[in-house]
């Protein structure tokens, strides 16, 4: 079994160890980076006030071990939905079954509320369980850009996430090419909310940008679309990796912009 959190924080490292010991929490964020991803650079800590923040958790479920994955979940829920940072929280399964098999993102003010959250003692306790009830977990800490914005307050049915790797030197250029289509590209009536975020560590997947519709059908339409093809056809030109991923919600959370 595999548990990789990549939770980028020396204090979430700090709660782990005082709950499970040493060893433990070493084994749980396996292949953390502690360190910014330049050498030479300090890690920056968060202020007070900055753009929205979103955490993300990868899941995949045990062989044979999702009803009980989800019925774990289903204890524990109270706990993750209720400190006042937390703005929503919403679960997805993969819609085609592939791995990641689930994703979990919590969605904060900023970045600092996000730290507070991950750090409180209750929510570090169930993190501390992950590798007891998953195969493999990870989670990265993302930022919002202004790429895009438009967004409804609840969550939708359907769920597109691109993961996406800058290439070497050509962050600027790629956002200045996305700032061209952008706006085109949230115009149409079946995409219901969008955003894009980058890393706060400057980890891979080093931007994380979402879409949500309310049916396959409709998500289906949009990727039809010339501007959106055009965006596809490119993006491997612009970027050094990119993975696709489709997502269908989920009922599992009761939080403001969540959906049941």
């Amino acid at each position: 079994m595999q548990t990789t959190l990549k939770l980028g924080t020396l204090l979430i490292l700090t709660v782990l160890v005082a709950f499970i010991g040493c060893d433990s929490a070493q084994q749980v964020i396996t292949g953390t980076a502690m360190q910014p991803a330049d050498p030479g650079v300090e890690a920056a800590v968060p202020e007070m006030e900055g753009p929205p923040a979103k955490v993300v958790l990868f899941v995949n479920y045990p062989l044979g071990g999702k009803e009980a994955y989800l019925a774990w979940v289903a204890t524990v829920v109270p706990v993750i939905s209720a400190p006042e940072e937390l703005q929503r929280v919403a679960s997805y399964d993969n819609y085609y079954g592939e791995a990641p098999h689930r994703l979990v993102e919590f969605e904060f003010a900023n970045l600092a509320d996000a730290m507070h959250y991950m750090n409180r003692p209750e929510i570090a306790e169930i993190l501390a369980a992950l590798p007891d009830h998953t195969s493999e977990s990870n989670v990265y800490f993302f930022i919002q850009r202004s790429d895009y914005t438009k967004a409804l307050e609840t969550s939708r049915t359907i769920k597109t996430v691109y993961l996406i790797n800058y290439p070497l030197g050509g962050k600027a250029a790629y956002l200045d090419w996305i700032a061209t289509l952008a706006p085109k590209s949230s115009e149409p009536e079946q995409l219901k909310r969008v955003a894009s975020y980058d890393n706060y560590y400057g980890e891979s997947p080093h931007r994380f940008v979402e879409s949500e519709f309310d049916s396959i059908e409709d998500a289906n339409t949009y990727q039809e679309l010339e501007v959106v093809k055009a965006i596809n056809a490119e993006l491997p030109n612009r970027a050094s990796s990119v993975s696709t991923l489709l997502f269908e919600l989920r009922g599992d959370y009761v939080n403001l912009g969540a959906s049941q």
